[in-house]
């Protein structure tokens, strides 16, 4: 099942007080948007354009911040 971008959007905004506690593990070395994006459908499966690119935004913004 597909998650709609409504519940997507609620879960990444949620999302990041859950990484506050520092017990994320070390993240995989990706110097660019495109390898960030095969990264995300490599773990996340087939999701829409829309909330495959809400997703690589999240992570982008909360984690990486690499240049477009």
């Amino acid at each position: 099942m597909t998650p709609n971008t409504p519940n997507l959007t609620a879960l990444l905004n949620m999302a990041p007080s859950a990484f506050a506690s520092g017990d994320i593990g070390k993240l995989p070395a990706i110097k660019s948007v495109e390898a960030l994006r095969k990264e995300v459908e490599r773990h996340f499966g087939k999701l829409s354009g829309q909330d495959l690119d809400l997703l690589v935004a999240w992570f982008n913004r909360n984690f990486f911040r690499l240049e477009d």
